[in-house]
């Protein structure tokens, strides 16, 4: 029993490659981007369902109604009001067919009623009335805007999975950042630790010689000072790491209550990078270029429709049905009668004052909008990805004259603590040779750090892994 608090608290470690298997599953953007995906893919099951049947019900009951209506009277030769009224009891079946190869649309629809009327002069009558008919409305050479609205719905789930494949490589490009600068912070909490751990032998030794009369005492003071100095160092050094560990837990989505820690194995790995290679892959893979690509096609499309209104339309309307209407239920159905209608409506646009003119000039515009805007991403992509492999390149010489530069500072270092405890140089000197090692290492790890960074920079860019 004992024992269960420090199981519920432990500390947990996370390596680079478990932070971004978290960072997926649990932060904000990555669900955000799971849920507007989500809703593309759903819109689009709906427009693809609204190309099935509909089928409607629908009841009157009842209705009623009673007002007065204006009749002409031909015993006094002038109109004159009646009251009219009625009550009905309804019912609708409606059955709708799109036909998206064609543009039109089926229609079965199914009525029966039976109603009673009344009004002055008017006595009490009963009857029933049914109709079933089947019409078709069917546009002829005109522009299909049933298919047209069904490609615009699957670009759109398209530019949305891409959208998701965008946030992803930008998540991961975030976590890898964030975790390399919280590492930057736990490094540099570690090197000011042992910037402690030096001060505190240096003023041991100052106090030791100043005792024994072999240094002044302004000397001793001063690495008291320095040592003063590297432990408030030290306190920043803690807050700043801890408030790092949280802005990192809320990228990964985890509670700010959880204690955790990181380790890495960050390495130098140099590598030679092709820019022709790196801009191929970043113009076919890409998600925003695609993406733009699909919006010149859908400007396209919008030019085609709107430029269609110009054009003259012809629609085929028919209709067969059979219908029926008797004072009694049981005999509605015996004797039905035809119910045939069929009509071919040519329309042609006259004049408009030039408004689908300037509509089509409109749409042509955007048009050119949407292709300006995918030359100047290009070259965007292709600018990024060379000022992006320039990065590399320079982050390694920096590595490559860093990491060489910690080890001069450092045996530099040890040669002036063994110099100052013989009394050949004052506490300044090896305050100052100390201030260089620190400096060094800091500048080392993150020469490390952004040299790691751009590459994985570049793999954001150009989709393409490299290390």
């Amino acid at each position: 029993m004992f024992l269960i608090p420090s199981f519920c608290f432990a500390q947990e470690i996370f390596t680079l490659e478990k932070s971004i298997n978290i960072a997926l599953q649990k932060s904000f953007g990555i669900k955000n981007a799971e849920y507007s995906l989500l809703a593309s893919e759903k819109s689009l099951e709906a427009f693809k369902a609204s190309l099935f049947s509909k089928l409607d019900l629908e009841f009157d009951i009842p209705s009623y109604s009673k007002s007065l209506v204006s009749q002409f009277n031909p015993a006094e030769s002038k109109e004159e009001f009646y009251e009219l009224g009625s009550s009905r009891i309804e019912g609708r079946l409606s059955l709708n067919q799109p036909l998206i190869f064609s543009n039109g649309n089926i229609n079965v629809v199914g009525r029966i009623f039976g109603r009673e009327q009344f009004g002055t002069n008017l006595d009490l009558t009963k009857d029933y009335y049914t109709n079933v008919s089947v019409s078709l409305n069917q546009p002829l050479f005109t522009f299909n805007t049933q298919w047209a609205n069904l490609e615009r719905s699957e670009i759109n789930l398209k530019k949305a999975a891409r959208n998701y494949t965008y946030a992803e490589q930008n998540l991961i490009y975030d976590v890898k950042s964030a975790f390399y600068n919280l590492y930057r912070l736990k490094e540099s909490l570690s090197i000011t630790q042992e910037k402690v751990k030096q001060n505190e032998e240096s003023y041991q030794t100052a106090q030791n010689k100043f005792y024994a009369g072999l240094i002044a005492e302004v000397e001793a003071l001063q690495l008291e000072v320095d040592l003063a100095a590297s432990k408030n160092d030290l306190l920043n050094s803690k807050r700043t790491f801890e408030e790092g560990k949280n802005n990192f837990k809320i990228l990964l989505g985890l509670e700010l209550e959880n204690d955790i820690d990181i380790i890495s194995n960050l390495l130098y790995e140099p590598l030679v990078i092709d820019d022709s290679v790196a801009i191929a892959s970043a113009l076919k893979n890409r998600s925003d270029l695609l993406n733009q690509e699909n919006d010149i096609y859908l400007s396209k499309l919008n030019v085609n429709e709107v430029d269609s209104r110009k054009n003259i339309k012809i629609v085929l309307n028919a209709r067969y049905g059979i219908s029926n209407n008797d004072s009694e239920f049981q005999t509605l159905f015996d004797k039905l009668l035809d119910d045939i209608y069929v009509a071919l409506t040519l329309s042609v646009p006259v004049w408009d004052w030039g408004k689908t003119s300037r509509d089509v000039e409109v749409a042509e515009t955007n048009l050119l909008i949407e292709k300006l805007a995918y030359q100047y991403l290009e070259k965007t992509i292709k600018n990024d990805v060379i000022a992006t492999i320039n990065k590399i390149n320079s982050a390694k010489a920096r590595v490559e004259v860093l990491s060489k530069s910690v080890e001069i500072a450092e045996k530099s270092y040890n040669i002036s603590v063994e110099r100052f405890k013989s009394g050949t140089i004052s506490s300044f000197d090896l305050a100052q040779m100390q201030l260089r090692l620190t400096e060094a290492k800091n500048n080392s790890i993150g020469a490390l750090i952004d040299y790691n960074l751009a590459v994985a920079d570049l793999e954001r860019k150009t989709y393409k892994k490299y290390q």
